[in-house]
């Protein structure tokens, strides 16, 4: 009888979402996802040769990299979320998590507007088979953090104009970010030359190519959202915005790639999220709430009590 209702709330959790009201047309979608990726690709052989730091890439996702280049550079499509290793690194699939997390959501906000903010920017393609539940599930734990944070600090995510992540996935969040606050002003991400490419194709499709660009493109004019490979760290000089946002990556990234940040005073940001996995992360007991309580910073670190052995580390100054 458990097993009946645990699967019956599992199918209420994932079912209603993905309103055609506010999905992208296939056609449009489609032209625009062909076009980013054929430039995405031509990117990424032009930039791969440029060096970085070993010290700034862990181990894993050398392997991880190794992985999807050629899946990227001669196979990837629509349907990138069921690829297994996007899928295994990128996407949040926990059921039970899932129900959990839209129960709280349910309760802040009223379905419609859930449902906007999830779906606004998808296209059926990228909806369909396994990849439907990835992006569902995906999409409301990375609207979950949000409301955590302005739970944690008071602060609406509508009142922050510009963002810096670390480690964004395939681009997810920086959609949820646009759908869930207005008006946003610039979304940077900070990742591997990889990463950053297949995260330009996914926002220049759910946003539009006139949206999105990579750091160092000729020319360069302000967009929206703009991906700086680890590989520019050149680029980032002058990298400023009103939130530093990393859910995991920066725990599972190396001492350097943690430094990096630092060395940055975390973009200039006066808001940070982050979500780290307490048995994987670069610094050290009690260390990361010093060197913010050090640098101004109020602070509030709280355990993810579903997500165990992970923490939430919410601060403003």
């Amino acid at each position: 009888m458990r097993d009946i209702l645990s699967k019956f709330k599992t199918k209420l959790a994932l079912d209603g979402f993905f309103s055609g009201e506010y999905l992208c047309q296939n056609g449009i979608a489609g032209e625009r996802f062909a076009s980013a990726l054929k430039e995405a690709r031509e990117y990424y052989s032009k930039e791969k040769g440029k060096p970085l730091a070993t010290a700034l890439i862990h181990d894993c996702w050398k392997e991880n990299i190794s992985a999807l280049e050629s899946y990227f550079t001669g196979r990837m499509d629509e349907d990138f979320l069921s690829n297994e290793t996007i899928n295994g690194t990128m996407v949040f699939t926990d059921k039970k998590s899932h129900i959990i997390e839209l129960d709280e959501l349910s309760r802040q906000m009223d379905r419609a507007n859930l449902n906007r903010i999830i779906s606004t920017g998808l296209n059926r393609s990228f909806i369909t088979g396994k990849s439907r539940r990835g992006a569902l599930i995906n999409s409301v734990h990375h609207l979950y953090h949000l409301k955590q944070f302005e739970k944690a600090t008071g602060k609406k995510m509508s009142s922050i104009k510009s963002v810096v992540e670390f480690g964004g996935g395939y681009g997810n969040m920086a959609r949820i970010v646009q759908n869930a606050g207005a008006p946003l002003e610039a979304y940077s991400i900070i990742d591997l030359l990889l990463f950053s490419c297949i995260q330009y194709v996914f926002l220049c499709t759910t946003s539009g190519i006139e949206q999105v660009t990579f750091s160092n493109s000729p020319g360069n004019k302000r967009k929206l959202f703009t991906v700086y490979p680890m590989s520019l760290i050149d680029s980032m000089k002058e990298l400023r915005g009103e939130m530093f946002l990393s859910t995991w990556a920066l725990s599972e990234s190396t001492a350097a790639a943690y430094d990096l940040v630092k060395k940055h005073d975390w973009f200039g940001a006066s808001s940070l999220l982050l979500a780290y996995n307490e048995k994987w992360r670069p610094w050290g007991d009690g260390e990361l709430a010093s060197v913010l309580e050090d640098g101004g910073w109020r602070i509030t670190i709280e355990p993810i009590d579903f997500l165990p052995p992970s923490n939430y580390v919410f601060a403003t100054r």
